[in-house]
């Protein structure tokens, strides 16, 4: 039995995973209306929309929209990412097809009431606002307009005070209207529901959602050197907060799934290497992780940490020493099953609620036009072998395409380009 079926109700995909033992309901409703598609007098529209959309429809206000679900025991969120707008919300078996038309009329009905914009852009101002408060929330977001500078991928997702300032209700109505009202989304719909009653409603709900599409963003322009290249903010904070990017590969690049075993042997897990080298044999570190972030054409590899200031050097020292080995020498085997049992036991994990498989299954749809089976995920994963890790290693690991950054006290580039020297040997 496939994991879920995709039915085109209206000319909408819906994709529906029924759980009849479910006691909820997931609903989600996607659209390719991320920041890469905003230009430079855009910057922070598509999250500034995400907002308006709660703040009331032609037929129902901010207050009666959010007691509509949670009357019922339920929740209603957005999200806005790279490439994805998404509402989504929850609610107690029984009630998904109400989910299902309140998140249409949100999408399709927002009014975007003039006081309601400028109340939210002081709301969003305070959101950026905190986010700067965040040491490490800054240096995420200088390293990635060192990776791409210049562009939307490279961007704040929430934009700029001044940008947000700047922008007109017209403006935003504008980019609705394009990258909502007239574009074709996807429906998600996971838990306690009849597949019959979804139908019906999500047909007569997204009747009249647009049949467009969306052109592909601009292509990510990597900015490749023969030496690594370092930015630096100053933040009046206890912590240096560091964070070393390294060129990747797009999301549906096959290496992907050999890049995921790279970053659990690194720093995804309690055994990972540099959690152990850096927090229970030096006690450098409280924090140390690494991930990977992955957009349609390109994507980071990022290894990220928080300590005092004078250990940068040393930790950075660590750091490379492990990137080093990996590169030269590969995963030992017992650490590379390790590594997959990790990988794949956390993705199953990972779909254990109703949520978390809405979630996978609208991203799945909007990358790749297609949900894929569990098993198929897992068998990749699995697939892996320790020539593959080496061989990604060893392509990341490369002067010119590592660029750092740390936010934290009295920081400028000249100490960062002194303490981070042995990154650059390669």
């Amino acid at each position: 039995m496939s994991f879920a079926a995709v039915e085109k109700v209206a000319g909408v995909p819906v994709v529906l995973r029924p759980r009849s033992e479910a006691p909820g309901v997931s609903v989600g409703l996607f659209y390719p209306a991320g920041s890469r598609w905003e230009t430079v007098k855009e910057h922070g529209a598509a999250h500034f929309v995400e907002h308006l959309l709660f703040k009331g429809t032609k037929k129902k206000s901010c207050k009666e929209l959010s007691r509509e679900v949670e009357g019922r025991g339920g929740d209603l969120n957005a999200f806005t990412g790279e490439e994805t707008l998404c509402l989504h919300g929850r609610v107690p078996a029984g009630h998904g097809p109400r989910l299902v038309s309140l998140l249409a009329e949100m999408a399709l009905e927002s009014t975007f009431p003039a006081d309601e914009v400028e109340r939210e852009r002081g709301v969003i101002t305070e959101e950026i606002r905190m986010m700067d408060d965040q040491p490490s929330m800054v240096a995420g977001e200088a390293l990635n307009a060192l990776l791409w500078p210049n562009q939307a991928v490279g961007r704040s997702i929430a934009g700029s005070i001044a940008s947000v300032g700047g922008i007109s209700r017209e403006g935003l109505m504008g980019y609705w209207q394009r990258r909502i009202q007239k574009v074709q989304p996807i429906l998600v719909v996971a838990g306690g529901i009849s597949a019959q009653e979804t139908l019906a409603t999500a047909k007569k709900a997204l009747g009249k959602s647009g049949r467009g599409t969306v052109a592909v963003p601009e292509p990510a322009q990597r900015v490749v050197g023969k030496t690594m290249r370092v930015t630096a903010v100053a933040k009046p904070v206890q912590q240096v907060n560091v964070a070393l990017g390294m060129y990747a590969f797009g999301r549906l690049d096959p290496r992907r799934h050999a890049l995921r075993m790279m970053s659990v042997i690194l720093g995804e897990a309690m055994s990972s290497r540099l959690f152990q080298r850096l927090r229970e044999e030096q006690g450098l570190v409280y924090s140390v992780s690494s991930g990977t972030h992955l957009q349609r054409d390109d994507g980071v590899f990022y290894i990220s940490a928080g300590l005092e200031p004078g250990n940068l050097g040393k930790a950075l020292g660590l750091i490379a020493e492990e990137l080093r080995s990996l590169a030269a020498k590969g995963p030992g085997a017992a650490e590379l099953k390790r590594a997959k049992d990790y990988a794949t036991g956390q993705f199953a994990l990972g779909l254990e609620g109703t949520s978390q498989q809405m979630f996978w299954m609208g991203d799945a749809m909007l990358t790749r036009g297609r949900v894929v089976e569990p098993k198929e995920a897992i068998e990749k994963m699995a697939s892996v072998n320790a020539k593959a890790v080496q061989a990604v290693a060893k392509e990341l690991y490369e002067p010119g395409k590592i660029c750092v950054s740390v936010a934290g006290p009295e920081m400028s580039e000249a100490k960062l380009e002194a303490a981070a020297l042995p990154l650059g040997k390669g």
